[in-house]
């Protein structure tokens, strides 16, 4: 039950053994209130508190609960405080910058009127040094390359995405993890949405990208097609004033390239040479983010931010300021 979690989490976080009990006066606040929440008062830190605690696990938006906390905040001399026993990072965000009071057991507890803010968990999990999986570092590029998406289900992301249910739902425990985007359920579902600015979105995901390059080979016989795209320097030249190169770079996954060997359609060397094709292997189908067959700006990015030449990093910055 949500009120034993917010009292063992406020036992665990704060010290505090807080008893609480049900609030007689509902019956002051408009109809709709006690059908949504239930109400608890509590003495916290020499405080009069009114919990509101959520009874479904639907999450209302931070403006609706906004507009509930106001109306209740009328009929309470004191803090009033919304519990819920999951708020998505992004809504928490947004809560804390309508100094909306709230608390999301295991998980974030805001209280300014009595000067706390505390973030545990989010915080240690935004500080950890986590690398993504490839899965999820595509869900995300995609978020980034595309026109916001409404909110959709495990199912719906693992057939547009090509992966197993079972992988996407590690891809939505990981973005929650980071608080990358809004994790929710809807009955037994869960849902992902992307409701950060792209530009905070690539700020915020950059330490948990990986470059998506695995190795390097050259190739005879191969040349840019439906899963062999266009990448490195070559790609780069595309989206900016740099040289083209003497030879062309192109991308492909894993498993396209053990594709191309048991079909015999590849023939490595072991250096560049005329007509020789520098393939890199990467860790995704580059194919799946690819515009006009040249692999996305980010993942681009990504695979070329830790070269050297100055060209190559004044060529990506310009590609870079015309992404947002």
């Amino acid at each position: 039950m949500i009120l034993q979690e917010l009292k063992t989490y406020l036992d665990k976080t704060l010290g505090l053994q807080v008893q609480t009990r049900a609030w007689e006066n509902t019956k002051a606040l408009p109809f709709y209130l006690p059908e949504k929440y239930d109400f608890y008062t509590a003495q916290m830190l020499d405080s009069n508190c009114l919990f509101m605690v959520a009874k479904v696990k639907d999450e209302s938006t931070p403006a609706v609960i906004k507009k509930h906390f106001l109306a209740v905040k009328k009929n309470w001399n004191g803090v009033v405080v919304y519990v819920a026993k999951a708020v998505a990072p992004y809504n928490r965000t947004r809560l804390i910058e309508q100094k909306v009071p709230f608390i999301a057991p295991d998980k974030q507890l805001y209280l300014p009127d009595l000067g706390l803010d505390l973030r545990e968990h989010v915080e240690k999990a935004r500080n950890k040094k986590v690398t993504l999986s490839p899965a999820t570092q595509v869900v995300i590029l995609d978020a980034l390359i595309q026109a916001r998406k409404p909110a959709r289900n495990v199912r719906s992301l693992a057939g547009e995405y090509g992966y197993t249910t079972m992988t996407i739902t590690r891809v939505l425990d990981e973005i929650e993890e980071l608080g990358l985007g809004s994790v929710y359920s809807i009955g037994r579902e869960r849902q992902l949405a992307f409701e950060m600015p792209k530009m905070n979105l690539w700020e915020s995901a950059m330490p948990h990208l990986k470059n998506p390059v695995v190795k390097t080979v050259y190739a005879r016989n191969l040349k840019p097609g439906k899963d062999v795209v266009v990448a490195g320097l070559s790609a780069l030249s595309k989206y900016s004033n740099i040289a083209e190169m003497n030879h062309v770079t192109c991308a492909v996954s894993r498993n396209k390239q053990r594709s191309l060997e048991l079909n015999e359609k590849i023939q490595y060397i072991p250096s560049a040479e005329d007509g020789s094709v520098q393939l890199e292997v990467w860790r995704y189908w580059p194919e799946r983010l690819a515009q006009d067959g040249i692999v996305d700006k980010f993942s681009l990015f990504l695979s070329l931010k830790d070269d050297r030449d100055e060209r190559v990093q004044k060529a990506l910055k310009m590609m870079m300021e015309n992404v947002f």
